[in-house]
């Protein structure tokens, strides 16, 4: 749909309903949320294309630090640095006023029927005895398998994970294999962040928001 800003040079203006109503008997309130309205569209449209700029710069930049930081580890070590190695790459400009975090992060798919299994296999343990190790594992099993967006926490499944070589109860080891069975790595994510250093030396981050990018 094309956006249609209205003014007082427009003899009738159109509503909603596509309605031709004559300047005269449109509101002063609207003739006013109309010039704010459009106003605030041609900002948002302007800070968005900013706004995407700058994240393909990010995007630029993270590379390039990253290929020196590749080749800066090779000179000093005296050997080469495997391509395709994700982490978290942190630098500074020259007198660190300026800090710049870049984090690569997988984006986990689950398998639903794998998953659903496996938490039937996990009740099933946690149920079978209420020591103190079972109520920690219980919590993790709620909050992993039912956050508040009803979604799986995937850093809450791999801490449930991380207790399989502790808990040798069959039901606990099968639950681990059809976790790892059911997950698979959907895409990666870079996330950026400037952060500028202020005047008690603590570092301000610059509040970008780049999910919908």
């Amino acid at each position: 749909m094309q956006v249609k800003i209205h003014t007082a040079k427009n003899a009738t203006w159109l509503n909603a309903a596509g309605d031709a109503v004559p300047l005269k008997f449109v509101p002063k309130t609207d003739k006013r949320k109309e010039e704010l309205a459009g106003k605030l569209h041609i900002m948002a449209l302007k800070t968005e294309a900013s706004l995407a700029a700058l994240h393909v710069n990010m995007k630029a930049a993270f590379k390039e630090v990253e290929q020196l930081v590749k080749a800066e580890y090779e000179i000093k070590n005296g050997k080469k640095r495997l391509s395709g190695e994700k982490g978290n790459i942190t630098w500074f400009n020259f007198d660190r006023s300026l800090k710049i975090e870049a984090n690569v992060n997988d984006i986990v798919k689950w398998d639903s029927a794998l998953m659903t299994e496996s938490l039937t296999l996990l009740n099933n343990y946690i149920s079978s005895s209420m020591s103190d190790a079972n109520l920690l594992i219980a919590g993790l099993v709620k909050s992993a398998f039912s956050n508040t967006k009803g979604m799986i926490d995937t850093a809450k499944v791999y801490q449930i994970l991380k207790h399989e070589e502790q808990i040798k109860d069959k039901r606990f080891q099968k639950a681990c294999e059809l976790i790892k069975q059911a997950s698979s790595i959907d895409r990666t994510k870079l996330y950026m962040r400037i952060w500028e250093k202020q005047d008690d030396g603590e570092y301000r981050n610059i509040n970008l928001n780049f999910s919908s990018i």
